[in-house]
C-alpha cells in the first residue's frame, strides 16, 4: 500500500515537473516567436479618402451619419476574423495579430496599419472592402521619439478592460456619437519635436469566449450573478456532485427566478455582444518629448479621451502605467502582443467605435493628413509599347500608362497650375521621342525645358539638332515668315499673318485690327511675296512709307485686285488729310519686332531650315522663345509663326502618300500664346497628315471660346492636373460622373486625372502618377551643341545686317550708314505727291518743295528709272536684275570712269564679296579715282560721290554716265 503511495505521489510530482517544464518552455518559445513575428511585420500607411469621398449630410440627423459611417468599419474586422488558423502551432504561438495606429509625429495625424507580412494582401483587401477611396502605401515606420528628451521624455502604459470581457464598453451603436474624435483631438495638440502614438493590437479571439459568455448568461438567469464568483463555483460543483446528470433529458421547462428588467438588459447585452466576431485587444501609448512633464500631459488628455468608451453600467478601460520604460519601447517597437494576454477581448463593434476611418465632420484640425483626391482604377487593357505618360496606382498595384501610335495622333491636351508639373511631363515625353529616333519640335516659351533637353541629345542625333535661339544676336538663324512654295501656301501665309497681328494687337476682336487694316496688310504681303527675289515680313512698313521700294516690286503682280490696289486704291487714299496718321498706326505695329534681336531673324528673305524638311527627315527643332530674353510681344509673333509653318508643312504633305508620311510631334507649352483663330482647323486636320499635338496651358480661360471647343472635341487624350474652380466646371464634364469638380480642384502636384485613347477606344477617367525626370542634361553636351548648331544654321552678324540694309534701300545713292530720319508733316504730304506719281503713271508728275511750289516736272529720279528700265530691257526679270542697279564692273571701265571725273573727286565703292568689308563695321569704303589700279571685280557700285555740288541742270549731263558694257550694266547718280 505504501509502495502506492509513492508511486502515485511521484507520478503527480513527475505531472506537475512536467507541466511547469513545459509552460516554460512554452513561454520561451512564445517570446521567440514575437520577436520574429515583430520584425516581419509589414508598416501600411492609411491615407484617408479625401472629402469628396465623404457621405453627404446633407438635412440628414447626424447620429444617422455617425452610423453609418462607422458601420463601414465592421466589414474590415469581419473580413479580418477570417484569419483565423487552427492546430498544433496555433495554439503553441497563438494567432497572428494585426495592429491598428494612430500616429503623431511632426505636427500630422497619421493612420497605418502594421500587419504580418503573410497577411498584408488579405489586409489590403478587408481596408479596400470597407474604405474603397483610402489609399494604401507599404513605407518605413515613423519615429515619434524626440530628439531632445530621448529615454527621459518617454512615457505611457497599456489598457485593460475593468471588468471580465463579456460586458461591452460603449458603442457608437448606443451613444449614437464618433467618440474616437477625442483620440483626435488629443493626438493633434502634439507638436512639431513630440511624438504620439496609439497602439490597438488585436487577433482573433478563441471561440471559446463565447461559451464563457454564454455561461454568464446562464448565471444570471440562475440569479446567481450577483454572487462571488468563486462562492458560485464551489456551489455549482456541489450541485453537479449531488444531482443526478440532467444530460439527454428534456430541460426545456426548467423554471428561473424572475429577473429584473436590469438583469435582462444585462443578459441583453452580453449576448448582443456574443452576435459579432471578438478580438482579443491590447491598447498600448506611447508619448514622447522633451520633458517628461510634457509627456505626461500629452499622455494624459489620450487616456481622458478613453473615458468616452466607457459604459457606466458594463464596462471600460482602465490604464496602467508602466514603470519599465524601456520594456514599454520595445514592446512598442516588436508590437509584443503575449499570448498570455487573452481577457481583454472585444467584437467588431466595439473596435469599431475605437478604430475607424474619420470623415470631415469628425475631423477637428487640419492636422489630419487626407488624400486630396481618390484613387481610380486605370484601364484594363494596356497598351505595351507606345508612349510612357504616367502610371497609374490602385490599391497598391502599378499600370503603366502608354500612348499608341494611332491613338496618339489624335492629339493630347495637357492643363494645370503651374507646379503640378506640366513641363517636367512635356520634358519626358520629349526625351522619349529623342531615344526612340522620332523627330518633334519643342516650343518653350520660357526655356528651361529646351536646355534641359539640348543637354539630354545623345551623339547619335546630334546632326538632327537645330536650336533656334533669337537670343543669340551673333548668329540669328533666318525665318521668314513669307517664304511659300505654291499659291496655296501664299493665300494660307498672308491669312495668318493677319490672324497673328489680330491675336497680338486685338485679341478681344475689338476692332483694333479691323477689315481696313488686314486689307493693307493683305496687299502689302501679296505684293512682297510676288517678288522673284522675295521678301520679308519686316518689310512691310517699307512698302507703305516708301513708293518708290513699292514701285520696284508692283510689276512682278498677277492678282489684278491687288494691281488696282497700289496703282489706285492706295495712291487715292493717300490724299485724305488722315493718310500719315493711317500709315503711321499700321507701322506702328511693327515696332516691337524692329530690334537687331528679332529683325536680324524674320527679316532674312531665307530661312535657316525648311519647316517640311525638319519633319520629313526626323530633325529635333528646339525653340526657344524666353519671354524674359526676347519680350512678350516679339516671343509670341515668333511662336505664331512658328505654329502657323508647321501646319501649312504639315498640309504641303498632301502631295504624297498617306504611308509615306513620317509622324512628327508638335509640343507647345503655354499654348494659348500661339493660338490664333486658324488653330481650330489645326486640330481637327493636323492628324492627317501625321503632325501629333501634344499643348500645355494653365487655364481654359485663356483660350478663345472656339478653341476651346476643338480641344474638347477633337482632343481625346486630356491630362489634367489641378485647375482652378472655373475650369472645373467646365471639364468636369468630360469627367464625370467618375470625378466631380471638387476633385479637380484639389489634385496633388504630379498628380493627375487623365482619358486616354486604348486602341482608339476612350478610356474612363482614372488617376495618375507623374514620373521624375527621365534623363540627366549635361551641361558640357548643351554648350556644345548650341554653337554647334549656330554654326551650321545661323549666320554672321554683321552679314545680315548688311543684306536688310542693302535690299531696303531703294535710292543706289543713299548713304547706307546714315539713319533714316522720321519725316515731317509737310514731307509726308509731299511723299503722298511722290506715291501718287509713281502709281498712276500720270503725265503730270509734279514735284512739290518744302513750301509746296511746283519745281520741275522731270526729276532726275524718273529720268534714272527710265533709263534703267531702257537698258534693262527684256531681261528686266532675269537674276542679274534682282538686285536692282547692283552689277559688275570691269577694271577698264572703272578706267574710262576715272577720266571722266576730276581728280579731286572722291568716289564710295563697296565690294560685296569681300568678307573684310563686311566684317568692318565701316562698310563703305572711300577712296581716289587713281587708287583703282588693278583688275579686280568691283561687283556692286552702292554710291557715286562726287565732291564738288552740282547744279539741278547737271542732271542731262549724269545722264551720259550711263553705261552699257558685255558683262552687265552699271547705273551711276551723280548729285
Amino acid at each position: 500500500m505504501g509502495i502506492w503511495i509513492i508511486l502515485f505521489i511521484s507520478f503527480v510530482i513527475i505531472c506537475v515537473a512536467s507541466y511547469f517544464a513545459f509552460d516554460q518552455y512554452k513561454r520561451m518559445v512564445q517570446e521567440a516567436k514575437n520577436y520574429e513575428r515583430g520584425l516581419k511585420m509589414v508598416p501600411i500607411r492609411i491615407h484617408l479618402p479625401p472629402p469628396s469621398d465623404d457621405l453627404e449630410v446633407g438635412g440628414r440627423d447626424e447620429r444617422d451619419v455617425v452610423d453609418e459611417v462607422l458601420s463601414e468599419a465592421q466589414t474590415m474586422y469581419n473580413i479580418i476574423a477570417s484569419t483565423a488558423t487552427k492546430g498544433f502551432k496555433t495554439k503553441l504561438y497563438g494567432q497572428r495579430h494585426i495592429s491598428f495606429e494612430i500616429v503623431a509625429s511632426d505636427g500630422l495625424v497619421r493612420y497605418y496599419a502594421v500587419v504580418p507580412a503573410v497577411l498584408t494582401e488579405t489586409i489590403k483587401q478587408a481596408i479596400s472592402a470597407a474604405y474603397p477611396a483610402a489609399r494604401l502605401e507599404e513605407v518605413e515606420m515613423e519615429n515619434i521619439f524626440s530628439q531632445q528628451g530621448k529615454m527621459q521624455g518617454v512615457i505611457g502604459g497599456e489598457f485593460e478592460l475593468k471588468k471580465d470581457y463579456f460586458y461591452p464598453i460603449a458603442t457608437y451603436q448606443e451613444s449614437r456619437r464618433d467618440a474616437a474624435r477625442a483620440l483626435l483631438d488629443a493626438l493633434s495638440g502634439v507638436e512639431r519635436g513630440d511624438g504620439a502614438a496609439i497602439q490597438i493590437m488585436f487577433r482573433p479571439a478563441p471561440e471559446s469566449w463565447t461559451l464563457k459568455s454564454n455561461e454568464k448568461v446562464e448565471s444570471i438567469r440562475k440569479g446567481k450573478g450577483k454572487k462571488n464568483n468563486n462562492t458560485t463555483a464551489v456551489l455549482d460543483i456541489m450541485e453537479a456532485l449531488w444531482k443526478p446528470p440532467t444530460y439527454g433529458l428534456n430541460t426545456s421547462n426548467t423554471e428561473y427566478p424572475q429577473l429584473t428588467a436590469l438583469e435582462n438588459e444585462e443578459i441583453q447585452a452580453i449576448e448582443d455582444k456574443t452576435k459579432y466576431p471578438g478580438y482579443e485587444v491590447l491598447t498600448r501609448v506611447v508619448t514622447s518629448s522633451s520633458t517628461a512633464s510634457k509627456s505626461q500631459a500629452i499622455l494624459q488628455s489620450i487616456v481622458s479621451a478613453f473615458s468616452l468608451f466607457d459604459s457606466p453600467r458594463y464596462n471600460g478601460f482602465k490604464f496602467n502605467m508602466t514603470n519599465n520604460i524601456d520594456e514599454l519601447v520595445t514592446a512598442y517597437i516588436f508590437r509584443f502582443f503575449p499570448q498570455s494576454t487573452n481577457q481583454n477581448i472585444l467584437n467588431s463593434v466595439e473596435l469599431s467605435t475605437i478604430f475607424h476611418l474619420p470623415n470631415q465632420n469628425s475631423i477637428p484640425t487640419g492636422k489630419i493628413e487626407r488624400q486630396r483626391i481618390r484613387q481610380v482604377d486605370g484601364p484594363t487593357e494596356l497598351m505595351k509599347e507606345g508612349l510612357l505618360i504616367g502610371v497609374n496606382e490602385f490599391r497598391g498595384v502599378e499600370k503603366q500608362i502608354r500612348l499608341g501610335v494611332n491613338d496618339r495622333r489624335r492629339h493630347t491636351y495637357i492643363i494645370g497650375q503651374t507646379g503640378m508639373g506640366k513641363s517636367k511631363l512635356l520634358e519626358n515625353l520629349a526625351y522619349q521621342d529623342i531615344m526612340d529616333g522620332r523627330g518633334f519640335c519643342f516650343i518653350d516659351p520660357h526655356g528651361d525645358s529646351v536646355e534641359e533637353l539640348l543637354g539630354m541629345i545623345p551623339q547619335s542625333r546630334m546632326d538632327d539638332v537645330i536650336y533656334f535661339d533669337p537670343s543669340d544676336t551673333e548668329n540669328p538663324l533666318g525665318f521668314n515668315i513669307f517664304e511659300a512654295s505654291s499659291p496655296e501656301e501664299m493665300d494660307f501665309v498672308i491669312s495668318e499673318t493677319n490672324s497673328m497681328l489680330k491675336s497680338l494687337y486685338d485679341p478681344g476682336n475689338t476692332g483694333v485690327v479691323g477689315p481696313r487694316m488686314e486689307n493693307i496688310v493683305r496687299n502689302a504681303a501679296l505684293l512682297l511675296m510676288s517678288d522673284p527675289d522675295g521678301g520679308t515680313f519686316m518689310d512691310i512698313p517699307k512698302v507703305l512709307v516708301d513708293p518708290e521700294f513699292a514701285k520696284q516690286k508692283i510689276k512682278y503682280l498677277r492678282n489684278q485686285r491687288a494691281i488696282d490696289f497700289w496703282t489706285k486704291e492706295w495712291p487715292a487714299s493717300q490724299k485724305s488729310n488722315d493718310a500719315g496718321e493711317l500709315v503711321s498706326w499700321v507701322v506702328s505695329k511693327w515696332a516691337p519686332f524692329e530690334s537687331g534681336l528679332v529683325n536680324n531673324i524674320i527679316g532674312q528673305k531665307k530661312s535657316a531650315f525648311s519647316i517640311r524638311e525638319v519633319m520629313d527627315n526626323n530633325k529635333i527643332l528646339l525653340v526657344n522663345l524666353s519671354k524674359g530674353k526676347l519680350g512678350e510681344a516679339a516671343a509670341k509673333l515668333l511662336g505664331m509663326v512658328f505654329v502657323m509653318k508647321f501646319q501649312a508643312a504639315a498640309m504641303s504633305r498632301a502631295d504624297i502618300p498617306e504611308d509615306q508620311r513620317k509622324d512628327f510631334c508638335l509640343f507647345v507649352d503655354e499654348f494659348q500664346n500661339f493660338a490664333t483663330d486658324s488653330f481650330e482647323s489645326i486640330l481637327s486636320e493636323a492628324r492627317k497628315y501625321r503632325l501629333n499635338l501634344i499643348l500645355a496651358n494653365q487655364f481654359t480661360t485663356q483660350l478663345k471660346d472656339s478653341i476651346k471647343g476643338a480641344i474638347f472635341g477633337n482632343v481625346p487624350n486630356k491630362i489634367v492636373g489641378r485647375i482652378g474652380i472655373d475650369d472645373a466646371e467646365v471639364l468636369q464634364k468630360a469627367f464625370t460622373p467618375t470625378f466631380t469638380a471638387e476633385d479637380l480642384t484639389k489634385t496633388p502636384n504630379y498628380n493627375s486625372i487623365t482619358t486616354v485613347l486604348v486602341n482608339g477606344f476612350p478610356s474612363a477617367p482614372f488617376t495618375m502618377k507623374l514620373l521624375p525626370p527621365f534623363g540627366k542634361s549635361n551641361p558640357e553636351i548643351r554648350e556644345g551643341l548650341r554653337k554647334y548648331s549656330a554654326s551650321k544654321y545661323g549666320r554672321p552678324r554683321a552679314i545680315v545686317e548688311d543684306e536688310i540694309r542693302r535690299r531696303l534701300s531703294v535710292n543706289p545713292g543713299a548713304n547706307l550708314s546714315q539713319p533714316q530720319l522720321r519725316q515731317t508733316q509737310t514731307q509726308q504730304k509731299n511723299q503722298v505727291s511722290w506715291q501718287e506719281r509713281a502709281f498712276s503713271g500720270s503725265a503730270n508728275n509734279a514735284n512739290l518743295n518744302d513750301s509746296g511750289d511746283s519745281i520741275k516736272k522731270d526729276s532726275f529720279l524718273d529720268d534714272w528709272l527710265k533709263k534703267r528700265d531702257e537698258i534693262r530691257g527684256s531681261n528686266s526679270n532675269s537674276n542679274t536684275q534682282q538686285n536692282g542697279p547692283d552689277i559688275p564692273l570691269k577694271s577698264n571701265l572703272a578706267r574710262n570712269f576715272q577720266k571722266n571725273i576730276m581728280q579731286n573727286q572722291s568716289v564710295s565703292f563697296y565690294n560685296a564679296n569681300n568678307s573684310n568689308n563686311l566684317n568692318n563695321p565701316q562698310v563703305q569704303q572711300n577712296i581716289k579715282p587713281q587708287q583703282i589700279q588693278n583688275d579686280s571685280v568691283i561687283q556692286d557700285i552702292r554710291t557715286t560721290r562726287i565732291s564738288n555740288n552740282l547744279s539741278n541742270n547737271s542732271s542731262n549731263a549724269a545722264k551720259n554716265n550711263y553705261k552699257k558694257v558685255d558683262d552687265g550694266e552699271v547705273i551711276f547718280k551723280i548729285r
